[in-house]
């Protein structure tokens, strides 16, 4: 009986253990994150908890903790899922389409590991276009689009020019399309003017 006592005061011990790591993950990651098991590698027994240490990344398969007890320092196997919201086509999705939100239905789903180009941001998807066709049912992935140019052929872009304490600011439509940091022609009523992209929609004039 008292083998039998000890022996249920230990396992109680551990899952109040396994419980608390359980909650720091929780608390870091959110409805983010499913945990599935918490295994604590090598104790025999936790007489206390001094501090828990996380590595684990959203996303990232490989998800430990090290618990520290003591002079102590144990391993902790996570085993769990991510949550990761996927966009998946509802309709043919043409080559060159420009990319809007509502092409898409929105799924979650729960995954051992999150890839990087299954990682976007609806709130970007004018900055793309499909790189290639996206038949229906495909889950949007990063690989599959394009960046649109910052700045393209026909625009309006506010245009700045300064010289000194001097900035003049004008509309302007550009000629040509582009990148960051590329020089582009834009127009002026009728004068052609020369400019470097800055950011979207913005083009700092040339002397």
């Amino acid at each position: 009986m008292l083998v039998l006592s000890l022996f249920l005061l230990l396992s109680l011990a551990y899952a109040r253990v396994e419980e608390a790591i359980e909650k720091l993950v929780y608390q870091r990651f959110g409805d983010s994150v499913k945990v599935q098991k918490v295994k604590v590698l090598g104790a025999r027994e936790v007489s206390r908890v001094d501090r828990i240490e996380l590595h684990m990344e959203y996303g990232k398969s490989n998800a430990l903790a090290y618990l520290y007890s003591g002079e102590e320092r144990y391993q902790v196997i996570l085993d769990v899922l991510w949550k990761v919201k996927s966009f998946v086509a509802l309709e043919d999705v043409p080559k060159g389409s420009l990319i809007r939100l509502e092409m898409f239905r929105v799924e979650e789903r729960f995954m051992k590991s999150v890839p990087s180009d299954l990682r976007l941001n609806p709130e970007e998807f004018e900055n793309f276009v499909a790189s290639t066709k996206i038949p229906k049912g495909t889950v949007l992935r990063r690989s599959l689009l394009k960046d649109l140019p910052p700045v393209r052929a026909g625009d309006l872009v506010d245009a700045v020019y300064t010289s000194g304490s001097l900035e003049i600011k004008f509309k302007a439509i550009a000629v040509d399309s582009g990148q960051l940091g590329r020089t582009i022609r834009i127009k002026r009523d009728e004068k052609i003017l020369r400019g470097k992209v800055v950011s979207r929609g913005k083009v700092e004039v040339l002397p």
